[in-house]
Protein backbone atom coordinates (compact mmCIF):
# COMPACT_ATOMS: atom_id res chain seq x y z
CA UNK A 1 0.00 0.00 0.00
CA UNK A 2 1.21 3.47 -0.88
CA UNK A 3 2.01 5.95 1.85
CA UNK A 4 2.42 9.73 1.69
CA UNK A 5 5.64 10.82 3.27
CA UNK A 6 4.84 13.56 5.77
CA UNK A 7 8.26 15.12 5.50
CA UNK A 8 10.21 16.55 2.60
CA UNK A 9 12.57 13.95 1.21
CA UNK A 10 15.04 13.60 -1.61
CA UNK A 11 14.02 10.64 -3.71
CA UNK A 12 15.94 9.18 -6.62
CA UNK A 13 14.15 8.96 -9.91
CA UNK A 14 15.17 7.06 -13.05
CA UNK A 15 14.06 8.19 -16.50
CA UNK A 16 14.70 6.97 -19.98
CA UNK A 17 14.12 9.77 -22.49
CA UNK A 18 14.81 11.39 -25.81
CA UNK A 19 16.57 14.70 -25.29
CA UNK A 20 15.98 17.67 -27.55
CA UNK A 21 16.85 20.56 -25.25
CA UNK A 22 19.63 21.58 -22.90
CA UNK A 23 17.42 21.12 -19.81
CA UNK A 24 17.23 17.58 -18.48
CA UNK A 25 13.77 16.00 -18.49
CA UNK A 26 11.90 16.40 -15.25
CA UNK A 27 13.70 19.55 -14.21
CA UNK A 28 13.36 23.31 -14.46
CA UNK A 29 16.11 25.88 -14.62
CA UNK A 30 14.95 27.38 -11.30
CA UNK A 31 16.63 25.61 -8.37
CA UNK A 32 14.89 23.11 -6.13
CA UNK A 33 16.84 20.56 -4.14
CA UNK A 34 13.97 18.96 -2.23
CA UNK A 35 10.86 17.09 -3.20
CA UNK A 36 7.60 16.21 -1.49
CA UNK A 37 6.44 12.62 -1.85
CA UNK A 38 2.74 12.00 -2.56
CA UNK A 39 0.61 9.16 -3.88
CA UNK A 40 -2.52 9.29 -6.04
CA UNK A 41 -4.92 6.40 -6.51
CA UNK A 42 -6.95 6.02 -9.71
CA UNK A 43 -9.85 3.62 -10.21
CA UNK A 44 -10.09 2.81 -13.93
CA UNK A 45 -13.29 0.81 -13.40
CA UNK A 46 -15.30 3.80 -12.12
CA UNK A 47 -15.57 6.00 -15.17
CA UNK A 48 -17.34 9.33 -15.02
CA UNK A 49 -18.75 11.59 -17.72
CA UNK A 50 -17.11 12.02 -21.08
CA UNK A 51 -15.60 15.47 -21.64
CA UNK A 52 -17.46 17.05 -24.58
CA UNK A 53 -15.40 17.22 -27.76
CA UNK A 54 -16.09 20.96 -28.10
CA UNK A 55 -15.36 21.75 -24.44
CA UNK A 56 -12.58 24.22 -25.34
CA UNK A 57 -13.61 27.68 -26.43
CA UNK A 58 -12.37 31.16 -27.22
CA UNK A 59 -14.26 34.42 -26.69
CA UNK A 60 -13.73 37.67 -28.60
CA UNK A 61 -15.14 41.17 -28.57
CA UNK A 62 -17.74 42.01 -31.21
CA UNK A 63 -15.68 45.15 -31.77
CA UNK A 64 -12.97 43.06 -33.43
CA UNK A 65 -15.24 41.99 -36.32
CA UNK A 66 -14.87 45.17 -38.41
CA UNK A 67 -11.06 44.77 -38.44
CA UNK A 68 -10.41 43.18 -41.84
CA UNK A 69 -7.00 41.93 -40.69
CA UNK A 70 -8.26 39.91 -37.71
CA UNK A 71 -11.09 37.49 -38.47
CA UNK A 72 -10.01 36.85 -42.02
CA UNK A 73 -10.02 33.44 -43.74
CA UNK A 74 -6.57 34.21 -45.15
CA UNK A 75 -5.03 34.26 -41.65
CA UNK A 76 -3.51 30.79 -41.89
CA UNK A 77 -1.51 31.03 -38.64
CA UNK A 78 -4.53 32.12 -36.60
CA UNK A 79 -6.56 29.29 -38.08
CA UNK A 80 -3.82 26.73 -37.33
CA UNK A 81 -3.57 27.90 -33.73
CA UNK A 82 -7.30 27.46 -33.21
CA UNK A 83 -7.45 24.11 -35.00
CA UNK A 84 -4.50 22.93 -32.92
CA UNK A 85 -6.77 23.00 -29.87
CA UNK A 86 -9.09 20.39 -31.39
CA UNK A 87 -12.82 20.97 -31.73
CA UNK A 88 -14.24 24.01 -30.03
CA UNK A 89 -16.58 26.98 -29.85
CA UNK A 90 -15.90 30.60 -30.81
CA UNK A 91 -17.99 33.10 -28.89
CA UNK A 92 -18.39 36.69 -30.13
CA UNK A 93 -19.68 39.13 -27.53
CA UNK A 94 -18.13 41.09 -24.68
CA UNK A 95 -18.81 44.69 -23.72
CA UNK A 96 -18.69 45.91 -27.32
CA UNK A 97 -21.58 43.64 -28.31
CA UNK A 98 -23.88 45.96 -26.36
CA UNK A 99 -22.63 49.06 -28.15
CA UNK A 100 -22.73 48.22 -31.85
CA UNK A 101 -24.23 46.30 -34.73
CA UNK A 102 -22.04 44.59 -37.29
CA UNK A 103 -22.23 45.05 -41.06
CA UNK A 104 -23.15 42.14 -43.28
CA UNK A 105 -19.66 42.22 -44.79
CA UNK A 106 -18.01 41.84 -41.39
CA UNK A 107 -20.38 39.00 -40.52
CA UNK A 108 -19.57 37.25 -43.81
CA UNK A 109 -15.84 37.57 -43.24
CA UNK A 110 -16.09 36.30 -39.67
CA UNK A 111 -18.18 33.24 -40.52
CA UNK A 112 -15.88 32.44 -43.42
CA UNK A 113 -13.03 32.48 -40.90
CA UNK A 114 -15.01 30.36 -38.43
CA UNK A 115 -15.72 27.86 -41.18
CA UNK A 116 -12.01 27.54 -41.88
CA UNK A 117 -11.34 26.69 -38.22
CA UNK A 118 -14.11 24.11 -38.09
CA UNK A 119 -15.40 25.62 -34.82
CA UNK A 120 -19.05 26.49 -34.21
CA UNK A 121 -20.18 29.96 -33.07
CA UNK A 122 -22.04 31.63 -30.21
CA UNK A 123 -23.03 35.13 -31.34
CA UNK A 124 -23.95 38.04 -29.05
CA UNK A 125 -26.76 40.46 -29.97
CA UNK A 126 -26.99 44.09 -28.85
CA UNK A 127 -29.37 44.47 -25.92
CA UNK A 128 -27.52 47.32 -24.22
CA UNK A 129 -28.00 50.06 -26.85
CA UNK A 130 -29.93 48.22 -29.55
CA UNK A 131 -33.55 47.57 -30.42
CA UNK A 132 -35.50 44.31 -30.74
CA UNK A 133 -36.10 44.98 -34.44
CA UNK A 134 -32.45 45.58 -35.25
CA UNK A 135 -31.39 42.48 -33.32
CA UNK A 136 -34.00 40.42 -35.15
CA UNK A 137 -32.70 41.56 -38.55
CA UNK A 138 -29.08 40.80 -37.59
CA UNK A 139 -30.02 37.39 -36.24
CA UNK A 140 -32.06 36.59 -39.35
CA UNK A 141 -29.16 37.46 -41.63
CA UNK A 142 -26.75 35.29 -39.66
CA UNK A 143 -29.10 32.34 -39.42
CA UNK A 144 -30.19 32.46 -43.06
CA UNK A 145 -26.59 32.44 -44.27
CA UNK A 146 -24.68 30.51 -41.60
CA UNK A 147 -27.03 28.27 -39.62
CA UNK A 148 -24.66 25.34 -40.18
CA UNK A 149 -21.93 27.16 -38.22
CA UNK A 150 -24.12 28.67 -35.51
CA UNK A 151 -24.88 27.17 -32.10
CA UNK A 152 -26.56 29.93 -30.09
CA UNK A 153 -27.50 33.59 -30.00
CA UNK A 154 -26.85 35.56 -26.80
CA UNK A 155 -29.11 38.48 -25.91
CA UNK A 156 -26.96 41.07 -24.15
CA UNK A 157 -23.68 40.82 -22.29
CA UNK A 158 -23.48 40.83 -18.47
CA UNK A 159 -26.92 42.43 -18.00
CA UNK A 160 -26.55 42.14 -14.22
CA UNK A 161 -24.05 45.01 -14.49
CA UNK A 162 -26.28 47.30 -16.60
CA UNK A 163 -27.38 49.27 -13.55
CA UNK A 164 -23.78 50.17 -12.69
CA UNK A 165 -22.14 50.54 -16.12
CA UNK A 166 -24.53 53.16 -17.47
CA UNK A 167 -26.50 50.98 -19.89
CA UNK A 168 -29.56 51.13 -17.65
CA UNK A 169 -30.65 53.26 -14.67
CA UNK A 170 -29.37 52.30 -11.21
CA UNK A 171 -31.46 49.55 -9.67
CA UNK A 172 -31.91 47.63 -12.93
CA UNK A 173 -33.05 44.21 -11.78
CA UNK A 174 -33.39 40.65 -12.97
CA UNK A 175 -37.11 41.24 -13.45
CA UNK A 176 -36.33 44.21 -15.73
CA UNK A 177 -33.89 42.11 -17.73
CA UNK A 178 -36.30 39.22 -18.11
CA UNK A 179 -38.94 41.51 -19.61
CA UNK A 180 -36.43 42.81 -22.15
CA UNK A 181 -35.10 39.34 -22.90
CA UNK A 182 -38.60 38.11 -23.68
CA UNK A 183 -39.28 41.05 -26.01
CA UNK A 184 -36.04 40.43 -27.93
CA UNK A 185 -36.66 36.70 -27.99
CA UNK A 186 -40.15 37.08 -29.47
CA UNK A 187 -38.96 39.62 -32.04
CA UNK A 188 -36.12 37.36 -33.21
CA UNK A 189 -38.32 34.27 -33.29
CA UNK A 190 -40.84 35.96 -35.56
CA UNK A 191 -38.18 36.28 -38.27
CA UNK A 192 -36.11 33.22 -37.34
CA UNK A 193 -38.32 30.54 -35.78
CA UNK A 194 -35.49 28.00 -35.49
CA UNK A 195 -33.04 30.29 -33.68
CA UNK A 196 -31.56 28.80 -30.50
CA UNK A 197 -30.47 30.92 -27.53
CA UNK A 198 -28.11 30.77 -24.57
CA UNK A 199 -28.21 32.93 -21.47
CA UNK A 200 -28.30 34.85 -19.25
CA UNK A 201 -24.53 35.50 -19.88
CA UNK A 202 -24.29 37.26 -16.52
CA UNK A 203 -21.05 38.48 -14.95
CA UNK A 204 -21.80 37.19 -11.44
CA UNK A 205 -24.99 37.17 -9.32
CA UNK A 206 -25.38 33.42 -9.77
CA UNK A 207 -28.07 32.98 -7.12
CA UNK A 208 -30.10 36.11 -7.87
CA UNK A 209 -29.93 36.19 -11.68
CA UNK A 210 -28.78 32.89 -13.19
CA UNK A 211 -30.81 30.55 -10.96
CA UNK A 212 -34.15 32.34 -11.50
CA UNK A 213 -33.36 32.75 -15.20
CA UNK A 214 -32.90 28.99 -15.54
CA UNK A 215 -36.22 28.46 -13.80
CA UNK A 216 -38.15 31.10 -15.76
CA UNK A 217 -36.60 30.85 -19.22
CA UNK A 218 -35.48 27.23 -19.52
CA UNK A 219 -37.94 26.55 -22.34
CA UNK A 220 -36.45 29.42 -24.37
CA UNK A 221 -32.76 28.54 -24.15
CA UNK A 222 -30.58 25.61 -25.08
CA UNK A 223 -27.60 26.48 -22.87
CA UNK A 224 -27.19 28.14 -19.47
CA UNK A 225 -24.23 30.55 -19.39
CA UNK A 226 -22.33 32.81 -17.07
CA UNK A 227 -18.89 34.47 -16.90
CA UNK A 228 -16.01 33.98 -14.48
CA UNK A 229 -12.78 35.81 -13.71
CA UNK A 230 -10.43 34.42 -11.08
CA UNK A 231 -9.52 37.85 -9.63
CA UNK A 232 -9.24 41.54 -10.37
CA UNK A 233 -9.34 44.23 -11.35
CA UNK A 234 -6.05 44.58 -13.18
CA UNK A 235 -3.72 46.82 -11.21
CA UNK A 236 -5.07 45.80 -7.82
CA UNK A 237 -2.23 44.82 -5.42
CA UNK A 238 -4.17 41.68 -4.45
CA UNK A 239 -3.65 40.29 -7.97
CA UNK A 240 -0.66 37.95 -7.62
CA UNK A 241 0.70 34.72 -9.05
CA UNK A 242 0.30 33.13 -5.64
CA UNK A 243 -3.39 33.94 -5.59
CA UNK A 244 -3.85 32.75 -9.17
CA UNK A 245 -2.37 29.36 -8.32
CA UNK A 246 -4.07 28.97 -4.95
CA UNK A 247 -6.96 26.68 -5.79
CA UNK A 248 -10.24 27.15 -7.67
CA UNK A 249 -12.81 27.18 -4.88
CA UNK A 250 -14.60 30.16 -6.46
CA UNK A 251 -15.33 28.50 -9.78
CA UNK A 252 -16.05 25.16 -8.12
CA UNK A 253 -18.78 26.80 -6.04
CA UNK A 254 -20.18 28.74 -8.99
CA UNK A 255 -20.12 25.68 -11.24
CA UNK A 256 -21.88 23.57 -8.61
CA UNK A 257 -24.70 26.12 -8.41
CA UNK A 258 -24.91 26.31 -12.20
CA UNK A 259 -24.93 22.52 -12.46
CA UNK A 260 -27.81 22.27 -9.99
CA UNK A 261 -29.85 24.97 -11.75
CA UNK A 262 -29.14 23.52 -15.20
CA UNK A 263 -29.80 19.96 -14.09
CA UNK A 264 -33.15 20.92 -12.64
CA UNK A 265 -34.22 22.10 -16.12
CA UNK A 266 -32.29 19.46 -18.12
CA UNK A 267 -29.95 22.02 -19.64
CA UNK A 268 -26.19 22.00 -20.26
CA UNK A 269 -24.18 24.87 -18.80
CA UNK A 270 -21.06 26.69 -19.97
CA UNK A 271 -18.70 29.41 -18.78
CA UNK A 272 -19.03 31.51 -21.93
CA UNK A 273 -16.43 34.13 -20.97
CA UNK A 274 -13.58 33.89 -18.50
CA UNK A 275 -9.96 34.60 -17.77
CA UNK A 276 -7.46 35.15 -14.97
CA UNK A 277 -7.83 38.88 -14.19
CA UNK A 278 -10.74 41.07 -15.27
CA UNK A 279 -10.01 44.44 -16.76
CA UNK A 280 -7.81 43.07 -19.55
CA UNK A 281 -5.44 40.95 -17.48
CA UNK A 282 -2.33 41.70 -15.43
CA UNK A 283 1.06 41.87 -17.12
CA UNK A 284 3.51 39.50 -15.41
CA UNK A 285 0.66 37.28 -14.20
CA UNK A 286 -1.91 36.68 -16.93
CA UNK A 287 0.78 36.09 -19.57
CA UNK A 288 3.09 33.75 -17.64
CA UNK A 289 3.67 30.04 -17.17
CA UNK A 290 1.56 30.37 -14.00
CA UNK A 291 -1.44 31.29 -16.18
CA UNK A 292 -0.91 28.12 -18.24
CA UNK A 293 -0.89 25.96 -15.10
CA UNK A 294 -4.02 27.74 -13.81
CA UNK A 295 -5.77 27.33 -17.17
CA UNK A 296 -5.09 23.61 -17.28
CA UNK A 297 -6.28 22.97 -13.73
CA UNK A 298 -9.30 25.26 -14.15
CA UNK A 299 -10.47 23.47 -17.30
CA UNK A 300 -10.33 20.10 -15.56
CA UNK A 301 -12.16 21.53 -12.54
CA UNK A 302 -15.00 22.70 -14.79
CA UNK A 303 -15.14 19.38 -16.63
CA UNK A 304 -15.35 17.54 -13.33
CA UNK A 305 -18.18 19.82 -12.21
CA UNK A 306 -20.15 18.83 -15.32
CA UNK A 307 -19.72 21.92 -17.50
CA UNK A 308 -20.29 21.67 -21.24
CA UNK A 309 -17.29 23.91 -21.88
CA UNK A 310 -15.45 27.16 -21.29
CA UNK A 311 -14.54 30.16 -23.47
CA UNK A 312 -11.38 32.14 -22.67
CA UNK A 313 -11.73 35.83 -23.53
CA UNK A 314 -8.99 37.52 -25.53
CA UNK A 315 -7.85 39.07 -28.78
CA UNK A 316 -5.39 41.86 -29.51
CA UNK A 317 -2.29 42.31 -27.36
CA UNK A 318 -3.77 42.35 -23.84
CA UNK A 319 -1.95 40.30 -21.18
CA UNK A 320 -4.67 37.67 -20.79
CA UNK A 321 -5.29 36.73 -24.40
CA UNK A 322 -4.38 33.10 -25.24
CA UNK A 323 -3.51 34.15 -28.81
CA UNK A 324 -1.94 37.59 -29.26
CA UNK A 325 -2.39 39.68 -32.41
CA UNK A 326 0.09 42.43 -33.25
CA UNK A 327 1.24 43.83 -36.59
CA UNK A 328 -0.75 41.11 -38.36
CA UNK A 329 1.18 38.40 -36.51
CA UNK A 330 -0.54 35.79 -34.33
CA UNK A 331 1.38 34.35 -31.38
CA UNK A 332 0.60 31.66 -28.83
CA UNK A 333 0.80 33.02 -25.28
CA UNK A 334 1.48 30.83 -22.20
CA UNK A 335 -2.23 30.33 -21.58
CA UNK A 336 -2.51 28.71 -25.00
CA UNK A 337 -0.11 26.00 -23.81
CA UNK A 338 -2.47 25.15 -20.95
CA UNK A 339 -5.35 24.81 -23.43
CA UNK A 340 -3.21 22.72 -25.78
CA UNK A 341 -2.20 20.43 -22.90
CA UNK A 342 -5.88 20.01 -21.94
CA UNK A 343 -6.75 19.05 -25.51
CA UNK A 344 -4.27 16.17 -25.37
CA UNK A 345 -5.12 15.15 -21.80
CA UNK A 346 -8.93 15.22 -21.90
CA UNK A 347 -9.83 12.64 -24.52
CA UNK A 348 -12.03 10.06 -22.83
CA UNK A 349 -14.10 9.65 -19.69
CA UNK A 350 -13.15 11.32 -16.43
CA UNK A 351 -11.80 9.19 -13.61
CA UNK A 352 -11.74 9.95 -9.91
CA UNK A 353 -8.25 10.60 -8.54
CA UNK A 354 -7.74 10.40 -4.79
CA UNK A 355 -4.64 11.47 -2.84
CA UNK A 356 -3.72 8.57 -0.63
CA UNK A 357 -3.84 9.66 2.98
CA UNK A 358 -4.98 13.17 2.04
CA UNK A 359 -3.11 16.11 0.57
CA UNK A 360 0.04 17.21 2.41
CA UNK A 361 -0.03 20.87 3.41
CA UNK A 362 3.50 21.48 2.18
CA UNK A 363 2.80 21.36 -1.57
CA UNK A 364 0.25 22.72 -4.05
CA UNK A 365 -0.35 19.92 -6.55
CA UNK A 366 -3.45 18.58 -8.30
CA UNK A 367 -4.16 15.47 -10.36
CA UNK A 368 -6.79 14.63 -12.98
CA UNK A 369 -7.36 11.54 -15.09
CA UNK A 370 -9.30 10.29 -18.09
CA UNK A 371 -9.78 6.79 -19.50
CA UNK A 372 -9.46 6.26 -23.25
CA UNK A 373 -11.39 3.70 -25.28
CA UNK A 374 -8.32 1.50 -25.74
CA UNK A 375 -7.97 1.12 -21.97
CA UNK A 376 -5.03 3.49 -21.55
CA UNK A 377 -5.14 6.21 -18.90
CA UNK A 378 -4.26 9.89 -19.27
CA UNK A 379 -3.11 11.34 -15.95
CA UNK A 380 -2.45 15.06 -15.58
CA UNK A 381 -0.22 16.19 -12.72
CA UNK A 382 -0.05 19.97 -12.11
CA UNK A 383 2.51 21.21 -9.61
CA UNK A 384 1.41 24.77 -8.86
CA UNK A 385 3.88 25.02 -6.01
CA UNK A 386 6.56 27.64 -6.66
CA UNK A 387 9.10 26.06 -4.27
CA UNK A 388 8.91 22.28 -4.02
CA UNK A 389 9.06 19.53 -6.58
CA UNK A 390 6.82 16.51 -6.16
CA UNK A 391 7.64 12.85 -6.48
CA UNK A 392 4.32 11.26 -7.36
CA UNK A 393 3.42 7.60 -7.15
CA UNK A 394 0.41 6.59 -9.25
CA UNK A 395 -1.51 3.43 -8.46
CA UNK A 396 -4.69 1.84 -9.77
CA UNK A 397 -5.35 -1.13 -7.52
CA UNK A 398 -4.49 -4.39 -9.24
CA UNK A 399 -4.43 -2.76 -12.66
CA UNK A 400 -1.03 -3.44 -14.26
CA UNK A 401 0.81 -1.28 -16.78
CA UNK A 402 3.64 -2.07 -19.17
CA UNK A 403 4.42 1.44 -20.37
CA UNK A 404 4.32 5.01 -19.02
CA UNK A 405 5.00 7.91 -21.42
CA UNK A 406 5.49 11.46 -20.11
CA UNK A 407 4.96 14.84 -21.74
CA UNK A 408 5.88 17.99 -19.80
CA UNK A 409 4.78 21.61 -19.67
CA UNK A 410 7.74 23.65 -18.42
CA UNK A 411 9.36 27.07 -18.35
CA UNK A 412 12.17 28.92 -16.58
CA UNK A 413 9.86 29.83 -13.66
CA UNK A 414 6.15 30.36 -12.94
CA UNK A 415 6.61 34.08 -13.70
CA UNK A 416 8.23 33.44 -17.09
CA UNK A 417 6.42 34.60 -20.21
CA UNK A 418 8.94 33.24 -22.72
CA UNK A 419 10.68 29.92 -23.29
CA UNK A 420 7.54 27.98 -22.38
CA UNK A 421 7.64 24.47 -23.84
CA UNK A 422 5.28 21.53 -24.12
CA UNK A 423 7.01 18.26 -24.88
CA UNK A 424 10.29 20.16 -25.20
CA UNK A 425 8.94 22.33 -28.01
CA UNK A 426 7.37 25.78 -28.34
CA UNK A 427 4.51 26.63 -30.68
CA UNK A 428 6.10 27.79 -33.92
CA UNK A 429 5.55 31.15 -35.60
CA UNK A 430 3.36 29.48 -38.24
CA UNK A 431 0.99 28.18 -35.54
CA UNK A 432 2.17 24.57 -35.58
CA UNK A 433 3.43 22.50 -32.66
CA UNK A 434 5.12 19.10 -32.51
CA UNK A 435 6.42 17.36 -29.43
CA UNK A 436 10.20 16.91 -29.53
CA UNK A 437 10.74 15.35 -26.14
CA UNK A 438 9.09 12.40 -24.51
CA UNK A 439 10.12 10.37 -21.49
CA UNK A 440 9.38 6.95 -20.09
CA UNK A 441 8.22 6.89 -16.51
CA UNK A 442 9.41 4.35 -13.99
CA UNK A 443 6.99 1.46 -13.47
CA UNK A 444 7.42 -0.38 -10.19
CA UNK A 445 6.17 -3.94 -9.69
CA UNK A 446 3.93 -3.49 -12.71
CA UNK A 447 1.13 -1.60 -11.00
CA UNK A 448 2.63 1.67 -9.78
CA UNK A 449 4.32 4.50 -11.66
CA UNK A 450 6.80 7.00 -10.27
CA UNK A 451 6.87 10.52 -11.74
CA UNK A 452 8.81 13.60 -10.67
CA UNK A 453 7.04 16.91 -11.27
CA UNK A 454 9.25 19.97 -10.69
CA UNK A 455 7.89 23.10 -9.06
CA UNK A 456 5.89 25.23 -11.48
CA UNK A 457 5.33 22.57 -14.13
CA UNK A 458 2.85 19.93 -15.30
CA UNK A 459 3.20 16.41 -16.64
CA UNK A 460 0.90 14.30 -18.78
CA UNK A 461 1.38 10.60 -18.04
CA UNK A 462 -0.04 8.10 -20.54
CA UNK A 463 -0.33 4.68 -18.90
CA UNK A 464 -0.82 1.56 -21.02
Amino acid sequence: MLRITAAIAIISFVLACKKSSSSPPGSNSHSDTTAVSIGFVINPLQEGRAIPADFTGLSFETGSLPDTTFFNPSNATFIRLIRGLGQGVIRVGGNTSDKMFVTDGAIDRFFSFAGATGWKVMFGLNLGTGTPGAAALEAAYIYNHYSDRLLYFEIGNEPDLYGTNGLRPPGYSYTDFRKEFDIYYDSIKRLTPDAVFSGPTTATHTDTWLVPFARDEHSRIGLLTQHYYKMGPAGNPSVTIGRLLNGNTGINSQAATMAAAAGEEHLPFRISECNSVYGGGENGISNTLASALWTLDYMFNLAEEGAAGVNFHGGGTGPYTPIAFSQRQFTARPMYYGMLFFHMASAGRLLKVTPEGGMPDMINITAHAAAQQDGSLLVTLINKDTVHSAVVTLAAGDHRWINAALLRLTGPSPSANTDITLGGSSVQTDGTWTSLQQENGTITAGNTCLVKVPAGSAALVTLK
